[in-house]
């Protein structure tokens, strides 16, 4: 092996070691500022988190993991040759998941394609934009969406989705 071909190793091994460390600090740091919760609030209310920290559309379901409640959220959407229904957003360790069938209400088939989730609170301020990608769908057929992103974001209100401009 040349010289050349051991430093870029070595280069490429190190930046993924600074990538890994500083993604582990943001998600601790994360979890430490989720963890604060108040005593005097959670006796009063039989030992669970008040409404405010979990959101007000929020259910926590027994396995611990929030679910989205919004009926905004939850109507369907359409945007280019595309219906978007079903929508469910939940987060569970720390992972938001975004999950909806989409169907493809054009005459043609759609090629794979890149798309914009702006996820939207109460006053309709942005929250977050996540990625997300649509494969092949032949005219009518449906397959389902799955987005992800490692905050919690289940507290959304609405959203909005659009074919990415990045494509």
């Amino acid at each position: 092996m040349k010289k050349s071909e051991r430093r870029m190793i070595l280069v490429l091994i190190l930046v993924a070691v600074i990538v890994i460390a500083v993604l582990v600090n943001v998600r601790n740091k994360n979890n430490d500022a989720d963890d604060v919760v108040d005593n005097s609030s959670v006796a009063e209310n039989g030992g669970e988190k008040p409404n405010e920290e979990i959101g007000e559309f929020v259910e926590v379901l027994d396995d611990g993991t929030k679910m989205n409640t919004s009926d905004k959220l939850a109507e369907t959407k359409t945007f280019s040759n595309y219906e978007v229904s079903n929508i469910q957003l939940t987060e569970s360790n720390g992972q938001s998941l975004i999950l909806a069938d989409v169907k493809n209400i054009g005459t043609t088939k759609a090629d794979v394609v890149l798309i914009d989730i702006t996820l939207l609170d109460k006053e309709g301020q942005e929250i977050v934009t996540i990625g997300g990608i649509i494969g092949d769908v032949e005219p009518g057929q449906t397959v389902q969406l799955n987005s992800s992103a490692t905050t919690d974001f289940s507290n959304a209100y609405d959203f909005t989705i659009k074919i990415s401009e990045q494509q």
